[in-house]
């Protein structure tokens, strides 16, 4: 028999192994620790385990015979057709582990993966091949890469040949799995017991597991966990991503992940409504780490809670996916009146959110792994991104403030058109910014106003033959990631209503203008639809969130938030590429 396995590493230093001491009660303790959760009594024993060593290789083998009903076919054939049937089919399930020096990798059959999942090396096949890559050599054939910000939460590519990895690296994405053609020497080097004289390069793909694309044997198998083992002790290169991934334990329990917990406790008074401070919010996005496309297109959400008994209740289900966070954050704070942050942080660790659409649930995650965001800590900026935690590079941190400095400089829209000051102590609200304009000349205000759940501007300025589309927003922190979406998604649904000549959009914007009573400088609806016959500008407007009114491009280093700095570079590319041409202004507060 051949087969196409993944080799999977298990993280030894997961806090509920660590203490573990030999291979062989660990694989117990995992096995076990399933069961557990399960709620079966079943546990296995020493000698359920097979072992069998080659070379400097111990292997150990879990296998079982599982039942599994054919349900979808059962349930979709009229009972008339199944009665006499047998629907019941018998699988495989097995664990193979492979103890080499100090390492512990695992080969999954059947459905035995979520048996080991929570301890694996979530980032393992993608380390391995940092330590291989030829980044001028390799071809990329396929990667699913995961953004930190901007409209797009994934994104999966395909490329046609001769496409070079180094060709694709860009700062903002975090790669989740990459199919890659290694190039010779990478393979000769590393793989050549695996070539033959018509295919002299290996394919491979690589996330969680490294996969070798083609059929091995056993033997084949064995060489290729040696190898595996010998590229661990190589250094990563640093071409793979922009990001740097943080995996000391303590270091994120003590640090990082404490302080994810004070970002959501501190929360607490702006989920409730009892401030209106909107300085100090916890800015994030909120997705199921493991499947994005389902947790988008769920028809509903169920929330549950842990029980005293270690199981868990369904306390709440919402049909938004907006309404998750602030749902629970209610639930721990008005019904289990957690007042300090140690009760606060249990709760949230035991909360599950499930996944449905047409009845069946999807999918469920942690309430926790969720999120993803940018946090401060020792004075350098981490991002939490699918339960995993990231430091940038140096080197790109260096660009981005480069290149932000660059757009402000060079995109400055004139001074006369934003012409108002935005004194906070006065000004409190965005909105309350925007109707400054109303009634003046040549101004509209679309603040508020959604077309189909768009908000085409917050404020129009007409001049000559260029119509300006302002929105804005203030402060430049991680809440930029917000009015770079609105420019993102209002300019693509502009763009294609203008070159469909479909005008609907238009219609509708100028229907609940007049309807709401904001000046349109006497324009009648044929008028306000040629307005946009002329030259369109976006604009990427705010001002400073500072204590001091400092001009970013003058102090770009005051102004700490990575993910501000890219969402403005990321917008201004993709506009520039695909829709119009995008001014940047820095509203003065006094």
């Amino acid at each position: 028999m051949i087969s196409s396995p993944t080799i999977y590493r298990i993280d030894k230093s997961h806090r509920e192994l660590k203490s573990i001491e030999t291979p062989l009660d660990l694989i117990l303790w995992i096995i076990d620790s399933y069961f557990v959760k399960l709620g079966s009594k079943l546990r296995v024993k020493k000698t359920d385990i097979n072992s069998y060593s080659i070379d400097k290789v111990i292997y150990y083998l879990y296998a079982v015979n599982t039942e599994e009903r054919e349900s979808e076919w059962f349930d979709f054939l009229p009972l008339e057709l199944t009665e006499s049937k047998n629907f019941i089919q018998q699988r495989i399930s097995l664990l193979l582990f492979a103890e080499v020096g100090k390492e512990l990798f695992v080969v999954i059959g059947g459905n035995s993966y979520k048996m080991v999942i929570p301890y694996l090396d979530k980032s393992y096949g993608l380390n391995t091949y940092a330590r291989i890559m030829d980044s001028q050599k390799d071809e990329l054939v396929t990667i699913r890469t995961r953004g930190l910000t901007g409209t797009r939460a994934g994104m999966s590519e395909q490329f046609r040949g001769d496409f070079r990895i180094i060709d694709f690296i860009k700062f903002g994405k975090v790669p989740e799995e990459i199919h890659v053609l290694l190039s010779t020497s990478t393979t000769n080097n590393h793989f050549s017991f695996l070539t033959t004289k018509q295919k002299r390069r290996l394919n491979i793909s690589v996330g969680r597991g490294f996969k070798v694309k083609r059929a091995l044997d056993f033997a084949m198998l064995h060489d290729v966990i040696v190898e595996l083992n010998y590229i661990g002790d190589l250094v990563a290169s640093d071409y793979l991503s922009s990001y740097k991934e943080i995996r000391d334990p303590l270091f994120i329990e003590n640090n990082l992940r404490s302080v994810l917990i004070g970002k959501l406790f501190d929360d607490i008074p702006h989920v409730l409504g009892t401030t209106r401070e909107s300085v100090n919010r916890f800015h994030f996005d909120f997705c199921n780490p493991n499947s994005i496309e389902k947790f988008y297109e769920a028809d509903y959400y169920t929330l549950l809670e842990k029980t005293e008994n270690d199981g868990h209740r369904q306390f709440d289900k919402v049909l938004d996916r907006e309404d998750i966070y602030s749902t629970v954050i209610k639930r721990a704070v008005n019904y289990h009146q957690y007042s300090n942050r140690f009760e606060f942080m249990v709760y949230l660790q035991g909360v599950r959110v499930n996944c449905y659409r047409e009845g069946k649930k999807t999918t469920g995650s942690s309430f926790l792994f969720h999120f993803t965001t940018e946090i401060r800590a020792n004075n350098r900026s981490y991002f939490l991104v699918d339960t995993k935690w990231y430091s940038l590079r140096d080197s790109f941190v260096d660009d981005l403030k480069n290149t932000t400095k660059h757009l402000f400089e060079s995109y400055k829209l004139p001074s006369h058109i934003l012409r108002y000051n935005w004194d906070k102590k006065s000004i409190s609200r965005e909105g309350d910014y925007n109707l400054l304009y109303n009634g003046q000349i040549d101004f509209i205000v679309g603040d508020t106003i959604l077309v189909d759940g768009i908000e085409i501007f917050d404020i129009l300025y007409i001049e000559g033959n260029t119509l300006y589309l302002v929105h804005v927003k203030y402060g430049f922190g991680s809440s930029i990631r917000e009015l770079t979406n609105q420019i993102l998604i209002s300019a693509r649904r502009l763009r294609e209503s203008l070159a469909s000549g479909n005008l609907e959009v238009l219609e509708k914007l100028y229907q609940k203008l007049v309807s709401k009573g904001r000046h349109i400088n006497g324009l009648s609806k044929q008028d306000f639809k040629d307005l946009f016959k002329k030259r369109i500008v976006y604009v990427f407007a705010m001002a400073s969130h500072l204590s001091e009114d400092f001009l970013v491009d003058e102090n770009i280093d005051l102004y700490e938030s990575n993910i501000a700095r890219y969402s403005l570079v990321q917008c201004s590319s993709e506009m520039r590429a695909n829709y119009y041409d995008m001014m940047v202004c820095q509203i003065p507060r006094r």
